[in-house]
């Protein structure tokens, strides 16, 4: 591939269309006006976060891990997919090695006499494969970046509640679906959509690579 070959998107602009856009980019802080909280706290990992979506069409994320509190991730919704994507991972394999451990004690116990200190081991293992497996289960929304599979951020799927949770999930992707109405159309999107990938990347809310991605997958479009 030659020189002449490459395009830097990041560089690149249709006609009369600027990367920087004005009205474009995150408000001043002095001009939002936040409609919706949601907060979810997890005791036995001793974090909350705390979502707060402002002016409609941005989000906030505050994020406390013990007393410490993390860099707060602000997000233009527009350039969210509106759809989000519902992962379940209840770790399926460890509660059933589990049960097979909890099963031998009774299948020794019925075939011949076992001092129960024998039977002690396996079933202490089989305890605590069941708490690694609550503690490493998931099951949370995806938020994605338009136009890819990069997750931008998530929504835990039982905290504080079940119904809670669905509800401000689907708050939120109405809320998305109105953000992206404004946005330019056609290829007129990708300059503005790139842009606002590179904030993220610069703020650390998606990596070097899944903006170098997703920036592909814009000129792919």
């Amino acid at each position: 591939m030659s020189q002449t070959d490459v395009i830097y998107l990041d560089s690149w602009a249709l006609p009369d269309f600027e990367l920087e856009r004005q009205g474009w980019g995150i408000p001043p802080r002095e001009s939002w006006q936040v409609d919706r909280k949601f907060r979810q706290i997890h005791a036995a990992r001793k974090s909350s976060t705390l979502f707060k979506r402002f002016n409609r069409h941005y989000l906030a994320i505050s994020r406390h891990r013990g007393r410490r509190e993390l860099p707060e991730q602000v997000i233009d919704l527009a350039f969210v997919e509106a759809e989000a994507r519902e992962v379940r991972d209840f770790k399926a394999r460890l509660w059933l090695l589990a049960a097979c451990l909890l099963t031998i004690p009774v299948a020794f116990t019925g075939l011949m006499p076992v001092a129960p200190l024998w039977m002690l081991p396996p079933v202490l293992i089989a305890v605590a494969l069941v708490a690694v497996a609550l503690r490493l289960r998931k099951h949370h929304y995806e938020f994605r970046a338009l136009n890819s599979d990069v997750v931008v951020f998530t929504v835990d799927a039982g905290v504080p509640a079940k119904e809670d949770a669905e509800a401000f999930v689907r708050d939120l992707s109405l809320s998305i679906a109105d953000a992206q109405r404004v946005l330019p159309a056609g290829k007129q999107r990708i300059p503005v959509a790139v842009a606002e990938m590179r904030r993220l990347a610069e703020q650390g809310i998606i990596s070097k690579d899944d903006y170098e991605a997703i920036k592909r997958n814009w000129f792919r479009s």
